[in-house]
């Protein structure tokens, strides 16, 4: 395997992209921003500066990691994470106003976030109701595949 960065990527000051990892097209990352070997930053990803990401792991298109963040698991797609061993925030709702994602797509994404990580179902169970319910969503569907499809885990919700 082989290191690659894709079109329209900032790279600001001391980022690291360790070996073997990808970064996908129009990604953003911000200053002493550390990528450890054979991960993947999906499309559109931003990572807010002194973020730390384990290696293997597997960022989402539209993810955002908020600055000082410790990432350890996989992150969603559409996702925002945030502290020491990042934990869910919600779903990085301003990049899809900026991207011009029609509201409706914005509000089944919430939907569909909520129900995988806020509600008391089992992540099979909770999987199963979401495509039940919103099968029709293309974005959807990516974050439901994401998710079954991740070999490290998936970051959880914040507790409170």
């Amino acid at each position: 395997m082989v290191t690659r960065i894709g079109s329209d990527v900032l790279l600001m000051n001391y980022v690291h992209v360790a070996h073997d990892s990808i970064i996908g097209d129009h990604c953003i990352l911000a200053n002493s921003t550390q990528i450890a070997g054979h991960c993947v930053l999906e499309e559109w990803v931003r990572a807010m500066g002194v973020v730390g990401v384990h290696q293997n792991c597997r960022i989402g298109t539209h993810a955002m990691l908020a600055a000082g963040s410790k990432v350890a698991q996989d992150v969603p797609p559409y996702a925002v994470v945030s502290g020491d061993r990042a934990r869910l925030i919600g779903v990085h709702e301003e990049l899809l106003k900026r991207r011009n994602f029609p509201p409706e797509t914005v509000r089944e994404l919430k939907n569909a976030y909520r129900t995988l990580f806020y509600s008391k179902l089992t992540r099979e169970d909770a999987i199963k109701q979401v495509l039940a319910e919103q099968s029709d969503s293309a974005e959807v569907r990516q974050v439901v595949e994401f998710i079954a499809n991740s070999k490290r885990g998936v970051v959880g919700r914040e507790r409170g």
